[in-house]
């Protein structure tokens, strides 16, 4: 079998890779480590890892059993296409808890006006002095706080907050799990919003849930704080700018967006709207999953699924296609 990764490996991948090959001698591991040109493999590669695929070389992978994405989210594929042609998509959760731990961080320095009152004060304006701004921050400490998706991400943000006494609601489409640190389930997601002042955004991003978050919801959320760390268009892109503009949300702290850089825009503003301009915004450059122990664990779960799909047929961690039509 032949296993091809189109994704550059760093000393940590190469080490992981060299002892799988070691394990399997009988399939073949190809990479930019390994050879000058591992796209050319891909009409005969069985097993691909990367996090995007286009098109055109899905259509030149006549022998693909199975993409395996080295994070959690799956959007960069073209999913539907792959479903038809029964193609396995495996994926790692093992960056859940930390980013979790962005989520919190974030919701933290947006509540507690780190980032604007650093600056102010980088200024020599102190809060409150002589400033005219209102001179208080936001404690999370006790609040209701709403988990949107209730997956590995969004269930470790909830273990969490719970350490800050926050009463939990969590929005769920489907029905059953059990998730001990929320107080109460629903499959309403105006409900989920609803109950909460402070909303966390951990949906994956599928034909179902992409612009899910629009101007009817946010209209629903006067005064509460929005932290999204799952996928930026789960969350319609003008109707956030809107209601940050109008004052209607308290503020924001985003992970991830719209707009990224390339090879031909290195600099690019992460929105086409001004939202960088408000000072009730905390803004991260989609970075997650980027502390050092994560990248390594999302490295060791991609290559145990590779590991289960070679000794069994199956990865240990699969997206179920079907659920995301």
């Amino acid at each position: 079998m032949k296993i091809l990764f189109l994704n550059r490996l760093d000393r940590y991948w190469e080490g992981k890779v060299e002892e799988l090959a070691r394990a399997f001698p009988e399939h073949s591991f190809i990479s930019y480590s390994s050879d000058s040109d591992p796209k050319a493999h891909i009409s005969d590669a069985e097993v691909i890892v990367k996090g995007n695929l286009s098109q055109a070389d899905l259509d030149k992978a006549r022998n693909l059993r199975m993409v395996v994405v080295p994070w959690t989210g799956v959007d960069g594929l073209p999913l539907e296409r792959l479903r038809e042609r029964g193609v396995i998509v495996s994926n790692t959760h093992e960056n859940a808890e930390v980013v979790a731990e962005r989520a919190v961080a974030l919701a933290l320095a947006v509540t507690g006006r780190v980032v604007e009152l650093h600056n102010d004060l980088a200024q020599g304006v102190w809060l409150g002095r002589p400033s005219n701004k209102e001179s208080t921050w936001y404690s999370i400490i006790g609040k209701r706080c709403s988990v949107l998706g209730l997956g590995k991400i969004g269930q470790a943000i909830a273990k969490l907050i719970s350490g800050f006494e926050c009463e939990i609601t969590g929005f769920k489409r489907t029905s059953g799990g059990e998730f001990p640190y929320v107080k109460r389930v629903t499959d309403d997601i105006h409900d989920a919003v609803r109950a909460g002042d402070l909303v966390f955004v951990a949906l994956p991003l599928t034909k179902k849930t992409a612009g899910i978050i629009g101007s009817d919801l946010l209209s629903q959320m006067k005064g509460k704080y929005l932290v999204n760390v799952s996928r930026g268009r789960v969350i319609e892109e003008k109707a956030l700018y809107d209601a940050l503009k109008s004052g209607t949300l308290a503020g924001a702290a985003i992970d991830v967006w719209y707009e990224y850089p390339s090879s031909d825009r290195p600099a690019t503003l992460p929105s086409r709207y001004p939202i960088h301009r408000f000072s009730n915004v905390v803004m991260s450059p989609h970075v997650g999953s980027w502390s050092v122990e994560s990248m390594h664990s999302m490295v060791n779960g991609a290559l145990k699924n590779i590991e289960s799909f070679l000794l069994k047929g199956r990865p240990e961690e699969e997206i179920d296609l079907d659920e995301l039509y």
